[in-house]
């Protein structure tokens, strides 16, 4: 709970940044791994869409908050309009959201995959559980932060943490729900049964559907514990809930498709 480490008395790195470097590493070390099950994609095929999702995801991440701050605004200029021209940048700036990297590395991913002739399919099979890996490390980091932290709690709740005076977001000295720590098992219990369903299925998009059929269901639910006030609202539902919501129907979707879905990505080359 403490949002920096001190490297040789020299400089203070956040823990966020440094797991979130770490979460990225292990990932693209489980990609390689889970692709020596199947061989379905070269080396430097992976290494390729690897990079370049990676930077799709850094864009996405950054630029989703300014973006839906920036409607909000618009529609009720009357909320806002009082506010100076840094206030309103502060406002709108300064928060990576993940479903913002998740969708920015998604279309840079199927860019780099429909450019490079690469198959798309058999790149996310292996991506999805390599995501998940990364996603429960960098919740960890979320925690170190204090971001993205729950719901006040009774004293000594067995699931409560408490931050201290210098974490980044979470009030302090208040019991909180663990929401980053829970959310990262979550995660962590979705990478193995990802990995599993890779190794053991035999049919292509099947490990990929399925991380868009759990994952959002966890988050959908998850979303209703947590504390930060700061996240977008459509209506009584967050941001990312309508979103969770979105990619659940197109998880769906594909999980019953995914013959045809398939069939038909390949004929796009």
């Amino acid at each position: 709970m403490h949002p920096f480490v001190n490297f040789l008395g020299l400089v203070d790195i956040p823990v966020y940044g440094l797991l979130m470097v770490v979460g990225a590493g292990l990932s693209w070390i489980s990609l390689i791994i889970l692709n020596k099950i199947k061989n379905q994609l070269a080396f430097s095929d992976i290494n390729l869409v690897f990079l370049l999702a990676i930077c799709g995801s850094i864009v996405g991440a950054s630029t989703l908050r300014p973006i839906m701050h920036l409607f909000r605004i618009i529609f009720n200029w009357h909320d806002y309009r009082s506010m100076t021209f840094m206030e309103l940048f502060y406002y709108a700036t300064g928060e990576i959201i993940f479903y913002g990297g998740f969708l920015g590395g998604l279309v840079t991913a199927i860019l780099a995959c429909r450019k490079f002739r690469i198959d798309t399919v058999a790149f996310f099979d292996i991506a999805a559980p390599a995501l998940a890996l990364a996603h429960a490390i960098g919740r960890i980091g979320c925690f170190f932060g204090g971001c993205c932290f729950g719901i006040a709690l009774p004293n000594n709740h067995p699931l409560a943490v408490i931050y201290p005076a210098e974490s980044l977001g979470a009030p302090p000295n208040i019991p909180l729900l663990a929401m980053p720590l829970i959310e990262s098992g979550y995660l962590f219990i979705l990478f193995i049964i990802l990995v599993i369903v890779y190794a053991k299925s035999k049919t292509k998009g099947i490990s990929s559907s399925i991380y868009l059929l759990i994952y959002p269901v966890g988050r959908f639910v998850l979303e209703f514990f947590r504390g930060d006030v700061i996240r977008g609202e459509t209506g009584f539902l967050t941001t990312s809930q309508v979103i969770s919501a979105i990619i659940l129907i197109f998880g769906a979707f594909y999980f019953i498709n995914t013959r045809k879905i398939c069939k038909i990505i390949t004929k796009l080359y």
